[in-house]
C-alpha cells in the first residue's frame, strides 16, 4: 500500500514537473508572444486563470502592464479579452465598464505570485473577475458570442505599446470552455501555483492549455524557466524517490527471506511428514505383533457359532466326525465332557491352534 501511494505521487510529480513552468517577459514592446489560438469553443462562456507575477508597477494605473489581448481583427480598437496585472483594463468585447477600477483589488507587490481568473457566459451575460479566488467585481456584458479566429498577444496589445509591456511572469494560463463557478475559482487558487489542479479537476474543459501557450513561436525577451517556489516540491520528490528506491529495495529482500523461509519450512514439513509416516508403520507393525502376542493363533481357525454353548461328547464327535468336520474334532477332541463357552471358544483359538 505504501509503495502504491509513494508511486503515484512520484507520477503526479512527474506531471508537476512539466506544468510548474513560468514565461518570464522582458519589459520592452518586443517582449511577447503571438499565436492564433482555436476559440471556437469558447463562443457562448469561458474562464481564463492564470497566475501572475508583476515585474513593474507603472504610477498610472491605465499604463497597464498587459497578459492577454485576443482580437479577431486587425482593428486596434476590436478587443474581445483583455487582462491587465494592475486593474486597469479587464475588458470583454470592447466593453469600458470596469477600466481603471479594480487597481485597490490588483495590490500584489513586484515579485509576488498572485491568481487571476475572468470568466464569462452569454446566457447571464456576466462578466466576473477574481482575484486570490475572491470574486471581486462583475459587469453586465452584451448579449452576443465570442469571435472566433483571432490573434492573442500575451505580454503587450496588439499592436504592441510601450504603455503595456508586460515585464513580469505568467504560468499556467489556461482558458477553460465554461463559467468556472467561484467555488472552483477558489480551489484554484487554495491548490497553489504548485498544483496541478488545473489537469487533474478540470481537464474536459481545458481547451487553451499552458502546455500549447508554452510552445508557441517568442519575441524578444521571453524566457521559460522554472516556477521557483515549487522547488521545495520538486526535492520533496527526490527524497520521496529515494524513499520508494529504498522501499522497493527492502521489500525485494523482503521476498527473498519470505521464499527462503517458505521453502525452508517446506523441506521440514517433508521430513516431517515422512517421519511420521514411517513411525505409523512402525506402530502398525507393533501393534500387530502385540496382537499376535495376546492371541498367536488369531486367524488360523475359528469355533463355528452353531457349536458355542454345547457340550463336547463322545456322541457329537462322533457326528462331528462322520460329517468330515475334521476341525471340530482335531481341536475339541480334548476338550469332551466340557461346554463350549465363548471363553472357552476363544482360548482354543488363540492357543489350541498353534
Amino acid at each position: 500500500m505504501i509503495l502504491t501511494v509513494l508511486s503515484l505521487i512520484l507520477i503526479q510529480g512527474h506531471i508537476l514537473a512539466a506544468a510548474n513552468k513560468v514565461l518570464e517577459f522582458g519589459a520592452t514592446t518586443n517582449d511577447y508572444i503571438k499565436f492564433y489560438p482555436n476559440m471556437t469553443s469558447f463562443a457562448n462562456a469561458f474562464s481564463a486563470c492564470t497566475w501572475v507575477m508583476k515585474g513593474r508597477s507603472p504610477a498610472n494605473i491605465y499604463d497597464a502592464p498587459t497578459i492577454l489581448d485576443y482580437h479577431p481583427d486587425a482593428s486596434i480598437y476590436n478587443h474581445e479579452i483583455v487582462m491587465t496585472d494592475n486593474g486597469g483594463y479587464n475588458q470583454l468585447f470592447e466593453d469600458h465598464q470596469l477600466d481603471g477600477k479594480l487597481g485597490s483589488f490588483f495590490n500584489a507587490p513586484v515579485g509576488t505570485w498572485f491568481h487571476y481568473c475572468v470568466t464569462w457566459k452569454m446566457t447571464s451575460q456576466m462578466q466576473w473577475i477574481y482575484y486570490n479566488g475572491a470574486q471581486v467585481a462583475g459587469a453586465v456584458m452584451p448579449r452576443r458570442t465570442l469571435i472566433p479566429g483571432g490573434a492573442a498577444t500575451m505580454g503587450n496589445l496588439d499592436p504592441p505599446n510601450p504603455n503595456y509591456s508586460f515585464g513580469g511572469k505568467i504560468s499556467k494560463f489556461n482558458i477553460f470552455s465554461k463559467e468556472m463557478s467561484g467555488d472552483e475559482v477558489k480551489a484554484m487558487f487554495e491548490a497553489g501555483i504548485c498544483s496541478n489542479i488545473e489537469k487533474e479537476r478540470f481537464e474536459d474543459v481545458r481547451s487553451l492549455t499552458w502546455e500549447y501557450i508554452l510552445e508557441q513561436p517568442k519575441t524578444g525577451h521571453v524566457v521559460t524557466d522554472d516556477v521557483e517556489t515549487c522547488s521545495d516540491d520538486e526535492n520533496e520528490l527526490e527524497r520521496l524517490q529515494k524513499e520508494l528506491d529504498e522501499a522497493n529495495k527492502a521489500l525485494k529482500d523482503y521476498k527473498a527471506a519470505c521464499e527462503e523461509t517458505k521453502n525452508s519450512l517446506r523441506d521440514e514439513l517433508n521430513t516431517t511428514k515422512a517421519a511420521a509416516a514411517e513411525r505409523e508403520a512402525k506402530l502398525e507393525e507393533q501393534l500387530e505383533e502385540a496382537v499376535k502376542q495376546q492371541c498367536p493363533g488369531e486367524g488360523i481357525w475359528t469355533v463355528p457359532n452353531k457349536v458355542i454353548g454345547k457340550k463336547i461328547n463322545k456322541k457329537q464327535l462322533k457326528r462331528w466326525k462322520k460329517a468330515g468336520e475334521k476341525e471340530l474334532v482335531r481341536y475339541l477332541s480334548s476338550w469332551k465332557g466340557a461346554k463350549l463357552t465363548k471363553k472357552l471358544a476363544k482360548y482354543i483359538e488363540c492357543f489350541e491352534t498353534v
